[in-house]
């Protein structure tokens, strides 16, 4: 489930992306985890629905400011094999692809072909990941959006001379954090770590202020009283 706000859908709407990391979640095959994207801060959120609890996990697919992220279909990845083939100059290698198509398994075997000529297979790398990069930007261009990396977003410099009060306190929690985190079964882990990504989207988009307490932020975006 998707959603968007008249703001969120706005012609030229300027959100800070990760690359690698929305790369990854376009090329997610992985059955039953999702991907929101979290609109003010550009941070991918990564949703198992077999280890997430259900109030987290409607607490981000709810949230206004968090897109869902279609993987990219099968059929365009297949595509893709085909249009790769014609830049082959080695015509053996090239036959050898065409034949690779013929039939269920036409990606391993793609694979496979390529394995054998680490050249070849470093320019299939590089094309594929130019076709993961277009996609993304029809995606951005299709709702009205124009993705802009990180680095290029202006960000307030913080007083490196101001020490946030908190800051032992807060040091002092993710020790806290780290210890409680090794008792944890993969299950709780994973849905540890998709809490943690959608608070720190949260946090950022709502601007909280650093020396703020932990209670501060949760109680920010409704996770508490």
């Amino acid at each position: 489930m998707s959603h968007t706000t008249a703001e969120s859908t706005a012609p030229g709407r300027r959100v800070p992306v990760d690359w690698i990391a929305l790369a990854n979640a376009f090329d997610n095959i992985a059955r039953g985890v999702r991907h929101f994207l979290h609109l003010d801060t550009g941070a991918v959120i990564r949703l198992n629905d077999r280890l997430v609890d259900a109030s987290t996990r409607a607490r981000i697919e709810e949230d206004p400011g968090c897109v869902r992220i279609e993987s990219i279909a099968a059929r365009d990845q297949y595509r893709w094999l085909e249009a790769f083939i014609p830049t082959v100059d080695d015509l053996e290698l090239r036959l050898t692809l065409l034949q690779s198509m013929q039939g269920p398994g036409s990606f391993r075997r793609f694979k496979a072909a390529l394995a054998a000529r680490p050249e070849h297979l470093r320019r299939w790398r590089a094309f594929r990941q130019e076709q993961i990069r277009a996609a993304i930007l029809h995606w951005f261009h299709a709702r009205g959006m124009t993705p802009v990396p990180l680095e290029h977003v202006e960000r307030a410099s913080p007083d490196a001379s101001a020490e946030p009060p908190s800051r032992r306190a807060a040091d002092s929690a993710r020790q806290q954090l780290y210890s409680a985190a090794d008792g944890l079964s993969p299950r709780d882990l994973q849905a540890l770590m998709s809490l943690a990504e959608y608070l720190r989207a949260a946090r950022s988009a709502l601007q909280i202020p650093a020396d703020s307490t932990v209670g501060d932020a949760a109680r920010a975006f409704g996770l508490v009283p």
